[in-house]
């Protein structure tokens, strides 16, 4: 695996820049270059953090009440997070990457 993350649907949440559909899974450029070892989405957000320095990136909707760690500034016409940015309001993260036997 090389840390990339794809992604496919429909939404901000995708990652890739604005709410779009795309029908089949297409890599989330904006991580390119972060070894993700650990990512959550869900229908209106998304999260990850990468094995380098345990940073932690979010996107997506910020619709009910939901804060993705950025300030409003951040979000386009306060919908939310078009592509994945990093949290620099929380510290960074160990996690423990598995390793093969």
């Amino acid at each position: 695996a090389d840390g990339g993350v794809h992604t496919c649907g429909t939404g901000l949440e995708l990652g890739l820049g604005g709410s779009i559909t795309v029908d089949v899974p297409t890599r989330v450029t904006a991580l390119s270059g972060a070894h993700v070892v650990t990512a959550a989405l869900s229908q209106e957000h998304a999260l990850a953090s990468t094995s380098e320095g345990g940073h932690a990136y979010s996107w997506g909707e910020v619709s009910a009440g939901l804060g993705l760690g950025h300030s409003m500034a951040d979000a386009v016409e306060g919908e939310g997070i078009e592509v994945p940015q990093r949290v620099r309001s929380a510290p960074p993260l160990r996690v423990p990457v598995a390793r093969r036997c």
